[in-house]
């Protein structure tokens, strides 16, 4: 006993030089005992470890080099107020010395079950129980490891930020897209930006000239990297029959979608940049097949994607999207070409195909 104490006692006189750490072959039991008394710390060892080791640190205060020499040999270090707890024990917080305190954080934007996942996967020496109705996540484990838990938590539970969607569906002629810059010869799908009010100045003069038709003026909100979808169409009837055991066929009504689509999913980058994934589609029906069983309408579909990056604030011009419908037209011979019941002798209907080139005009801002 007295060989084990008289080296301790040489080494604890020692003076452990600010900044400059010297150990040369000791029992680390014995160095862990020296720097706790520099640091003005109590410190408890459940261990009894032969293990010798040789220090040389500069620029270092002896609280940092004890949990640094510890730790880098295997020891369990755990700090509680002013006393340092040291042993071999498993990590596992059920059985190291000291047994581990419980906290309750707030959630004030992120889930408490993606908060809860995230931490299983990040911190192995904790628990994390999520409270889905009040949102709080319940930390358990070593206090140490739940303050890193929750600076790490505050860091990450931020509000995300929105983007408005402002969109306008304008139907015009395909050589009047023209003037928005849109090029004909570069593809099915053309995608283009610029200022806002220089393409609302073209829009403008477009309306009141006749030449183009506003359809719609969709307004929508959707979080950063979130998709948000704008459907502008019809719902198609058609009868379909349903098997029975009666004689007589029963029939049921069903319907199929047609019209364009717009797919819109905004990234929102350094200086407000906006980085946009869009996807349109354009439906409509090609024909209507007759079968045994009755008509179905032939459903023709063109659809594409890209990634505009512009301003908040700036306009992106989505071209490409042509329609055709049936335009009838009726021409009446005077007088009696509106006599009723006679007029169907007196008249001329004809049926012309008419082209039109559907424009997307996208703007979107950033919502602080």
């Amino acid at each position: 006993m007295l060989k084990k104490i008289i080296p301790l006692l040489i080494l604890l006189s020692i003076p452990v030089l600010a900044g400059e750490i010297n150990f040369q072959d000791a029992n680390i039991s014995d160095v862990a005992q020296i720097l706790a008394k520099q640091a003005g710390l109590n410190i408890v060892m459940n261990c009894d470890s032969p293990k010798k080791t040789s220090i040389h640190l500069t620029d270092m205060q002896p609280e940092e080099a004890l949990e640094y020499i510890l730790r880098a040999n295997g020891y369990n270090y755990e700090k509680k107020g002013n006393v340092v707890l040291v042993s071999t024990l498993p990590q596992d917080i059920s059985q190291t010395a000291y047994k581990g305190i419980s906290r309750i954080v707030k959630l004030k934007y992120i889930s408490a079950e993606k908060a809860s996942a995230l931490m299983a996967k990040i911190f192995t020496g904790i628990t994390a129980i999520s409270g889905a109705r009040s949102n709080n996540l319940v930390i358990r484990g070593k206090e140490s490891d739940i303050d890193e838990a929750e600076k790490l938590l505050s860091d990450i539970d931020q509000p995300i930020p929105q983007v408005l969607i402002e969109a306008k569906v304008v139907e015009m002629s395909e050589s009047d897209t023209i003037r928005f810059g849109i090029d004909h010869n570069s593809g099915i799908f053309k995608f283009i930006n610029g200022k806002k009010q220089d393409i609302d100045s073209t829009l403008n003069t477009l309306l009141g000239n006749g030449k183009a038709n506003l359809l719609a003026t969709p307004r929508i909100s959707t979080l950063d990297n979130s998709e948000a979808t704008i459907n502008i169409g019809s719902r198609i009837p058609y009868a379909v029959p349903v098997s029975s055991g009666s004689a007589s066929t029963q029939w049921t009504v069903d319907y199929i979608d047609a019209g364009v689509k717009l797919k819109i999913t905004p990234q929102i980058g350094q200086g407000n940049q906006i980085t946009t994934f869009i996807q349109p589609e354009v439906s409509s029906i090609s024909e209507w097949r007759t079968t045994s069983a009755g008509e179905f309408p032939v459903i023709s579909t063109r659809n594409a994607s890209a990634t505009v990056k512009v301003k908040t604030g700036e306009t992106i011009v989505v071209g490409g999207l042509m329609s055709e419908s049936d335009r009838v037209n009726v021409t009446r011979i005077p007088i009696l070409g509106h006599i009723p019941i006679l007029n169907f002798f007196f008249q001329n209907r004809t049926v012309e195909k008419a082209k039109t080139e559907i424009v997307f005009l996208i703007t979107p801002y950033v919502v602080n």
